[in-house]
């Protein structure tokens, strides 16, 4: 009677501690992304600066809580099948399927930001490439990335970033178009506003056009220029874009330039 009197207690202890487990898992999957998603936000809405709400709290806190996490909801899971009833099994398996999915996400990053130059600046005339006028550089502000492009290096392959740009993106190169630069220029501020960019300044008299992107979650700002210049034919045009802060674009720039490319080659 007592064996059983003992069994029944620790059978009842074992559903208390596997419950509470559970409960923390669930609380933990549901809070990561809440978590990355709030310190991502804080920094488009000017709660906190880039540094902190993507250095310390995502790539600093959001780790040991993506780990936290999976440990807590492995755990629960073998609570979960180690007796039953087993109905809480999928709960734990869900609440796990946030962590791993996480880790997912951010080997892929990993591997894409590795597999490309640890550049932020990209355009289609590397030799001569368009300047941006003091209206964005005064937006930039001073905190942000040079915008001097001749003779800057890679930091992780020492290279120019001119030929680490050509070694990755070898088909970014200048738009030759036959249309007059007047009306290249109106396909050009089309194509930028039809991207979502933000026009930032229009001189159609010298072919320049500005605009800024900003990303969804951070609101991280990439500023792009579009020179047009007549040319035998028709037009030249090329594109520069350049992120104001960060190291690696992790090829965000050449999307960029590439999408704006088909707009005007269409």
């Amino acid at each position: 009677m007592g064996t059983v009197l003992r069994r029944e207690d620790n059978m009842e202890k074992f559903t208390k501690i596997r419950g509470l487990v559970l409960k923390l898992a669930v609380s933990l999957a549901v809070l990561t992304p809440i978590f990355m998603a709030v310190s991502a936000l804080g920094v488009k809405f000017g709660l906190w600066d880039w540094r902190f709400g993507f250095g310390t709290l995502v790539r600093g806190f959001g780790p040991k809580l993506i780990m936290l996490t999976l440990v807590v909801s492995a755990l629960a899971l073998i609570l979960a099948l180690a007796a039953k009833p087993r109905k809480t099994a999928l709960v734990a398996l869900l609440a796990l399927a946030v962590p791993v999915a996480a880790m997912g996400i951010g080997k892929n990053v990993g591997k894409k930001a590795g597999s490309l130059p640890f550049i932020h600046d990209i355009t289609t005339d590397t030799q001569d490439p368009p300047v941006f006028s003091q209206t964005i550089i005064a937006q930039r502000g001073t905190d942000s990335n040079s915008l001097e492009y001749i003779g800057t290096l890679d930091p992780r392959s020492k290279k120019p970033v001119s030929e680490a740009q050509h070694e990755a993106y070898p088909d970014i190169q200048t738009i030759k178009m036959t249309l007059a630069p007047d009306a290249a220029f109106d396909k050009a501020e089309a194509a930028l506003k039809s991207l979502g960019l933000k026009i930032a300044t229009t001189d159609k008299e010298n072919g320049i056009l500005e605009a800024t992107a900003s990303s969804f979650w951070f609101g991280f700002k990439d500023d792009v220029v579009v020179r047009i210049r007549a040319s035998e034919g028709g037009s030249r045009v090329d594109i520069r874009s350049v992120s104001r802060v960060g190291g690696s674009d992790i090829g965000a720039n050449a999307a960029r330039v590439r999408a704006i490319t088909d707009k005007l080659t269409k």
